[in-house]
C-alpha cells in the first residue's frame, strides 16, 4: 500500500495547515515544557505535605521515598502521580489539538468509530506484545555498557521500581482497583493522547512517511521513561501502539492496549503480594529470547490482519 495515499487520509481536515508543521512542533514542545513546570509545582506541593522542606531540598531520594511509603501518604503519592501526568501529557495534547484543528477531538482520534473485530485483535496483540517485551527485556540486559553506566542505570531502575511499588501498594482488593485506575488506566489515557494523538499525528502529516514518524515517536516515548533496561521493550510497545493508531485512527484502541499492558502487570503484582511474594520480582521478570522471537512473529501477523480489518471498514484509503 502506498504510504502517500495512507497519509492523505490523515490530512482530510488538515490539507493546508494554518500553522507550519515546524511551528506546530514548536507549539507542542512549548506546551509540554509548560506542562512539565506545572507538574513540578503540583508535585512539589504534594511532597511538602508528606515531608519537611529540609528533606525536600536535600534531594535525598531515599528519605523522600520513605516519606511517600508511609501509610498516611500513599494516597497522596497516587494523586500526585495522577495530577503530574495530567499536567505533563494530557493538557498539552488537548490544548495543542485545540490550537491546530477546528475539530480537536476528531484530530486526536476521540470520535473515530471502532469495531468488535478491532477490539478483539487489539487484545490479542496486547497479549502477544507482553511476551515480546519480556524477550526484548532480556536482550536489553545483554547489550554491553560501561560498568559506571550499569551502576547508574540500575540505581535509576531501583528508584522507579520503588515509586511504582509505593503507588501500587495493594493490601486489599480496593487498593488493587485504585492501582488499576492510577497506574493502568489514567497513564494509558494521558500518554496516548500526547504521543499518538498529538505527536505522531503531527509527524505523520509533516514527514508524509508514516513508518518514520512512528519510529521517531516510539523512540521518544521510550526515552522519556528514563529506563535503560526497559528501552527496547517500550520502544517495541510504542511501535505497536503507533501502528494501531495509524491504521485504526481511534485513540481508544490505543488506550485499550496500553491499559491491558499496564493492567496485567498490576494484576501480577497484586497476586504476587497477596501470596507473600515480592512485587519487584514480577517487575523484573523477563522471557528467553526465543519466546520473544516467536511473539514477534505473532505480533507482526496480528498487525497485518488488523490492518486489513481497518481497510475493510473503510478506515484507510487503499
Amino acid at each position: 500500500m502506498d504510504a502517500n495515499i495512507q497519509t492523505n487520509d490523515w490530512l482530510t481536515n488538515e490539507m493546508k495547515p494554518r500553522i507550519s508543521y515546524f511551528g506546530q512542533l514548536g507549539i507542542l514542545l512549548g506546551l509540554v515544557i509548560a506542562g512539565l513546570i506545572l507538574a513540578a509545582i503540583i508535585q512539589f506541593g504534594f511532597v511538602l505535605t508528606m515531608t519537611d522542606m529540609k528533606t525536600l531540598l536535600s534531594g535525598d531520594s531515599k528519605k523522600l521515598m520513605a516519606a511517600m511509603a508511609q501509610p498516611e501518604n500513599i494516597n497522596k503519592a497516587r494523586w500526585m502521580q495522577m495530577f503530574g501526568t495530567l499536567a505533563m501529557m494530557f493538557i498539552p495534547a488537548f490544548v495543542f489539538a485545540k490550537i491546530i484543528s477546528k475539530q480537536p477531538l476528531n484530530y486526536l482520534g476521540v470520535t473515530s468509530k471502532i469495531t468488535i473485530q478491532q477490539i478483539g485483535l487489539v487484545i490479542a496483540i496486547a497479549l502477544s506484545a507482553l511476551a515480546l517485551s519480556g524477550g526484548l527485556g532480556e536482550l536489553n540486559k545483554l547489550i554491553p555498557i560501561p560498568h559506571k553506566w550499569e551502576l547508574k542505570f540500575k540505581a535509576m531502575e531501583d528508584d522507579y521500581a520503588e515509586q511504582v511499588m509505593i503507588i501500587g501498594n495493594m493490601k486489599t482488593f480496593g487498593d488493587y482497583i485504585i492501582s488499576l485506575i492510577m497506574i493502568a488506566i489514567l497513564p494509558a489515557v494521558f500518554e496516548e493522547f500526547l504521543f499518538r494523538g498529538a505527536l505522531q499525528k503531527l509527524l505523520v502529516n509533516w514527514f508524509n512517511q508514516p513508518h518514520i514518524a512512528i519510529l521517531v515517536t516510539s523512540f521518544l516515548f521510550s526515552i522519556v521513561h528514563f529506563s535503560y533496561y526497559g528501552f527496547l521493550p517500550r520502544m517495541a510497545l510504542g511501535m505497536i501502539l503507533g501502528y494501531i493508531y495509524y491504521y485504526g485512527k481511534s485513540i481508544w484502541l490505543n488506550v485499550s492496549m496500553h491499559f491491558i499492558n499496564n493492567g496485567i502487570a498490576i494484576t501480577a503484582m497484586y497476586l504476587a503480594t497477596s501470596k507473600g511474594q515480592s512485587a519487584k520480582d514480577v517487575m523484573d521478570e523477563s522471557y528467553p529470547l526465543w519466546i520473544g522471537a516467536v511473539a514477534l512473529v505473532f505480533v507482526v501477523g496480528l498487525l497485518m490482519i488488523y490492518k486489513k480489518v481497518c481497510e475493510k471498514n473503510n478506515m484507510i484509503i487503499s
